[in-house]
């Protein structure tokens, strides 16, 4: 019985696996390099998200068949919440190999799925010509590049690019600058320094779902992966300079072997790999920033980009004493987070407050979209028919080179008395008397003071009274302790070093208790990243060295001399390593609390060992 069980119980689910199958949309997609040197092998890819019933290959001519196509195939179910999910996957896969240069298509390949035909785009392949050189290794996973062991690293075998988009731009358009590292062999990054973008305004870009792709340059094929992305503002108009990118790789490099014999490199392993670290920088840029025309209105604020604008007041009439919105949105693209409220009038008995912004943005490399809604509450105290004037809001746009202006619709508002008998008539005044006039005649008009008369005899002077003799002993006093104090913060600002000895642990501190906030959200890049900051950042100020010339080498050497056990130094050493490591090869939250730990224990004995 409990075998019939089991049986009945599984059915079900394989007629639900079975219409899951049915139901999911049919995906047949190719994949390839898309550029590859002389005499390559690569591989080509043809990937199916259902059981075929026949394939047909592509007719291909251009490059040799290697081999393939061999199947592979794969299958797997998830049940959450009760539903069923089932994923199949087909790929018949090539080895090719490329020999003359130039641009080539690979043929679309078909397939049959429940008697429905699918079919791939064409895929172009462009070969380059490379000479005699011959890149280390691939990065992308879809080639096999023929390489020789070598013991050295080519000066041109990796190199960092930086790029903008636009070269000329007015105040306020968006530059996009993208850093992009091209390289040959198999590396890790160990840093990665960004300039500071004076006179600029910076948001950086997601870049982290971006994998790597083949290109060309110099007539070389590398693997290109995008490092870091920024939109850049410019805040003024002038040359301004987009500075150095800095950073540094471990590349490894597949060497020969120097045993003497094939037991040698059976029993010791084979080829060796040597780690070679290379700094590797990339050029400023230069940026021309062009002023606004001249005859911008006087609605204009610095919006730049392209813009709607949409306003809203409540419908009907509202009730004296009673508080409403007037909503402007601004939709669009530009520099959106830099745009100000409109200025909006309204009448002298509309009491207006502190106005709220609400905004939803998206930055892509096409700038930042989205919107920004600005909500004016305010109440109206008399009652009447009272017109608002048009809101008006001016941009200029950079591919119109102008500026142009959206207006709202005027508004006539009317205010209804108030239902609890309160109005802008206060209760027992004058009929038809409003706001404005009781406010005058509340300051025109003074009443008598009663009771006892405070007077003071003007005889008496008051430079011989007993209070002013304490006064002046009080502002000597006052005057000599600033005096002293002032003295002693010049002392002290002189020696720079004891200033940043003694912020060093305040200022690490700050930075743990963000990078705790990054831990808590399981935000593991940001996380080490804050981490990498705060422990070198407490260095630097710590034994007064400028964080650029900060290695772990001097940093174990001062620590020593500053009586620091090599136990300690060896630990922060090991925890900044630990960091690094994990900042490109993400750790888990139990890892993120270790390290979190770890660095609040040894700074904390810093503090009691190092004293400035």
């Amino acid at each position: 019985m409990h075998i019939l069980k089991k049986i009945f119980s599984i059915v079900p689910m394989l007629f639900l696996a079975a219409s899951a199958t049915f139901a999911q949309k049919v995906t047949f997609e190719v994949n390839a390099p898309s550029v590859v040197s002389t005499d390559e092998v690569f591989r080509l890819e043809f990937s199916l998200n259902a059981k075929p019933e026949k394939f047909t290959p592509p007719a291909i001519s251009e490059f040799d068949v290697l081999a393939g196509p061999t199947t592979s195939q794969g299958q797997s179910i998830s049940i959450v919440n009760g539903n069923m999910t089932q994923t199949v996957n087909f790929t018949y896969t090539y080895v090719l190999q490329a020999h003359a240069p130039g641009k080539y298509t690979i043929p679309s390949a078909e397939v049959t799925v429940d008697g429905k035909t699918y079919t791939t785009h064409p895929y172009p392949i462009e070969v380059v010509s490379e000479g005699n050189s011959s890149p280390q290794g691939s990065q992308g996973g879809q080639s096999e590049r023929p390489s020789q062991p070598s013991n050295r690293l080519a000066a041109d075998d990796m190199v960092l690019r930086v790029t903008a988009d636009r070269r000329s731009v007015y105040k306020g358009q968006p530059i996009l600058v993208t850093a992009k590292l091209y390289t040959r062999v198999m590396a890790s990054l160990e840093s990665f320094k960004t300039p500071a973008f004076n006179g600029f305004w910076s948001q950086e870009l997601n870049v982290e779902n971006q994998r790597p792709r083949r290109e060309t340059l110099n007539g070389k094929v590398y693997d290109a992966i995008v490092l870091r992305q920024f939109l850049l503002y410019p805040q003024q108009a002038g040359t301004l300079h987009i500075e150095q990118f800095d950073m540094t790789l471990i590349a490894q490099i597949v060497t020969q072997s120097h045993r003497q014999s094939i037991f040698d490199d059976f029993f010791n392993g084979g080829p060796e790999v040597q780690e070679i670290r290379k700094k590797l920088t990339a050029t400023p840029i230069r940026i021309e920033v062009k002023e606004f025309p001249s005859g911008a209105p006087a609605s204009f604020n610095g919006a730049v980009g392209k813009f709607s604008m949409e306003s809203q007041l409540p419908e009907g009439s509202i009730t004296a004493n009673s508080a409403a919105n007037y909503t402007i949105k601004i939709s669009g693209t530009g520099n959106l987070p830099l745009i100000q409220a409109p200025k909006l009038n309204l009448p002298n008995s509309f009491e207006q407050y502190n106005i709220k912004t609400t905004e939803s943005l998206n930055s892509t490399t096409a700038g930042i979209s989205g919107y920004r809604q600005f909500e004016y509450p305010f109440i109206a105290r008399a009652e009447g028919s009272y017109p608002i004037q048009p809101v008006e809001f001016t941009y200029f746009n950079p591919d119109l080179a102008r500026y142009v202006t959206l207006s709202s619709k005027a508004i006539d508002v009317t205010v209804q008395p108030d239902s609890t008998g309160g109005s802008s008539v206060s209760r027992g005044m004058v009929s038809g008397m409003n706001k404005e006039d009781i406010k005058i005649l509340g300051q025109d008009i003074r009443f008598i003071k009663l009771g006892k008369a405070q007077l003071v005899s003007r005889d008496r002077i008051f430079m011989a009274s007993t209070l002013y003799f304490v006064l002046l002993l009080l502002i000597v006093a006052a005057f000599v302790y600033a005096l002293i104090w002032l003295q002693k913060r010049i002392r002290d600002s002189r020696n720079m070093a004891l200033v940043r000895g003694k912020r060093a642990n305040k200022v690490a501190l700050q930075r743990l208790r963000a990078a705790n906030g990054y831990m808590k959200e399981n935000d593991q890049r940001r996380f080490f990243e804050e981490m990498l900051h705060a422990l070198w950042g407490y260095m630097s100020d710590k034994l007064n060295i400028p964080v650029a010339n900060l290695t772990k080498e001097n940093v174990r050497e001062e620590l020593l001399k500053r009586g620091v056990s090599t136990e300690l130094s060896t630990r922060f050493i090991d925890i900044i390593s630990e960091c690094e490591y994990a900042q490109y090869s993400p750790a888990v939250s139990g890892q993120m609390n270790e390290i979190y730990q770890g660095a609040v224990e040894t700074i904390s004995k810093f503090e009691s060992v190092i004293k400035r």
